[in-house]
């Protein structure tokens, strides 16, 4: 009895010694304290944020009475697609897209020759004019057209068989949009020795176009 007594206290005093030895310190332990290391200190600057890029500011357009123009661009003259009102809404309306396309090129290359030192250009080209404060820009509604015959022209007359173009022509400035002029602009071909034919009457419409323009430039050209 008294051995079990001595077994039982040298085992629980063994015991007890191997966990005091065993057990790790946790008062004394410095691994349970973490100590706060405060971040290095730096005397860098900070780097400013970049500059937005300025705009660039366009110079104000001049007054038209003052702008001295030196090119038009000839867009291709317009229909009405929409509700015909009218009969000579209706034969405008179908004149073929060649065509508009041949009277575009007729206003254009009449226009040098009848303007000293003006340039023009087809809008929508790849080459246009350089400055569109300087540029006048053509735009245009055919309002009646008439293909004509030539074979009445000569053989009837008296008006008949007569070849018409009608267009509501509008000159601005290309810039700020700045109307310079609006006009009618007919031109008719009811004679001549042989009753007129076709090209003739094409290229006295863009003489026609060509004056309008002439006249609705400012007095300073």
């Amino acid at each position: 009895m008294a051995l079990a007594q001595s077994n039982s206290g040298w085992w629980s005093q063994n015991r007890s010694g191997d966990a005091a030895a065993t057990e790790p310190a946790t008062a004394a332990s410095p691994a349970s304290e973490v100590s706060a290391v405060p971040p290095p200190v730096t005397h860098e600057q900070p780097v400013p944020a970049p500059l937005p890029t300025p705009m660039p500011v366009a110079s104000p357009a001049l007054p038209l009475s003052q702008t001295r123009f030196d090119c038009v661009e000839v867009a291709r003259f317009e229909v009405n697609d929409g509700l015909i009102t009218s009969k000579e809404e209706a034969r405008a309306a179908m004149i073929p897209a060649e065509r508009l396309a041949e009277i575009q090129r007729s206003v254009a290359g009449n226009i040098p020759g009848k303007i000293a030192g003006m340039r023009a250009a087809l809008a929508g080209a790849t080459t246009g004019c350089p400055d569109p404060q300087r540029t006048v820009l053509l735009t245009g509604r055919i309002v009646d057209f008439k293909k004509g015959n030539q074979a009445l022209r000569y053989f009837v007359g008296f008006g008949a068989g007569a070849q018409k173009f009608s267009v509501m022509a509008r000159a601005v400035r290309k810039s700020d949009g700045a109307l310079l002029a609006e006009e009618d602009v007919t031109d008719r071909k009811v004679g001549g020795w042989i009753g007129g034919d076709a090209d003739k009457g094409l290229d006295d419409f863009g003489e026609k176009v060509a004056t309008f323009v002439k006249r609705a430039l400012p007095a300073t050209r």
